[in-house]
């Protein structure tokens, strides 16, 4: 219950401050380094995403005995990129990972490569 009660007031101070923070960051960041600042809120994203949608992911883009998604600590990318490596991929990881090779060459790789 306790947990239910954070999550609850962790996403009534995001909502509002969320927008507001982002934009604040970004305008007091302009004359320095903003591009780390995106990258640091798309690692967050990604870690979300991976706890979100642990079960649909895990069913929808690994084989059976693949690195599991769900790990809070771990991004999307690096899951994918284990998997890749380790030729766990169903078809639609596959195809996810190319997406993301066309913006980032070797993005899931390199993700794989990094610690968590």
């Amino acid at each position: 219950m306790i947990n239910l009660l954070l999550l609850i007031v962790a996403i009534l101070l995001i909502v509002p401050l969320g927008a507001i923070g982002f934009v604040y960051s970004v305008v007091s960041r302009m004359l320095r380094a903003a591009s780390v600042y995106f990258w640091q809120i798309a690692v967050a994203i990604d870690e979300l995403g991976n706890t979100i949608c642990q079960d649909l992911f895990n069913d929808l883009m690994i084989k059976k005995g693949g690195h599991r998604f769900g790990n809070s600590n771990e991004t999307v990318s690096y899951v994918l990129g284990v998997n890749k490596k380790n030729g766990k991929l169903y078809w639609i990881g596959a195809a996810l990972s190319y997406i993301l090779h066309l913006i980032d060459k070797y993005h899931v790789e390199k993700a794989a490569d990094r610690e968590q």
